[in-house]
């Protein structure tokens, strides 16, 4: 596997500085209500510049196909298919086991003009649920997952991940465990944003 680090682990404070500054000129407004939401639930969402990264990476890898395993999923969601466009046809799937957040998410993407159609909504414990999603038929997974679940995750997307997908890791993972199986070609980047964000593209 390829690493790339474009973050060194042992000193994040320069990087830190410079996210705080790129993060106030990020609009925040496509996100800002969705992020309050689900903080009033109880649970953190991406911040701004993390989200703005979320839809550049959807952007790049073409995501039209994605899966979001996270407590609170609106925020991911609204960023993948606004990197998408509206008239793309595509689909988020919205993976987490509390049901409220659900309806948080659903109301934040119809609020930002999204079809019905634009996302599957699953009340589901997340990682019963991703073993049983078809292989090879998404672009894009995002997973917001304790320490002890990454390499699960992180298994389970090399299968389910078509050539050229992506997998997020919403906080800083530089060093995957060692039961993370993953081709050689695999390459992992980690970003200075927010808590960080660790990117595995396949």
């Amino acid at each position: 596997m390829s690493d790339s680090t474009d973050v060194p682990a042992t000193d994040r404070s320069g990087n830190d500085d410079l996210a705080h500054r790129c993060a106030g000129l990020v609009d925040d407004s496509l996100y800002a209500s969705a992020r309050a939401d689900a903080a009033e639930l109880g649970a953190p969402s991406p911040d701004a510049l993390t989200a703005e990264s979320i839809r550049l990476i959807a952007r790049l890898t073409g995501a039209r196909a994605a899966v979001c395993l996270s407590p609170a999923p609106g925020v991911p969601a609204l960023a993948i298919l606004a990197a998408a466009g509206p008239d793309a046809g595509a689909v988020v799937t919205c993976i987490t086991d509390d049901p409220h957040h659900l309806e948080t998410a659903r109301a934040a993407l119809r609020s930002a003009g999204h079809p019905q159609s634009a996302a599957r909504y699953i009340a589901a414990r997340p990682l019963e649920v991703v073993d049983k999603l078809a292989d090879g038929a998404y672009d894009m997974v995002v997973a917001d997952v304790p320490d002890h679940s990454v390499g699960r995750v992180v298994s389970r997307c090399r299968l389910l991940l078509r050539d050229g997908g992506a997998l997020i890791l919403l906080g800083e993972h530089t060093s995957l465990p060692e039961d993370a199986d993953l081709p050689d070609h695999a390459h992992l980047t980690v970003l200075p944003v927010g808590d960080g964000l660790t990117v595995v593209t396949l």
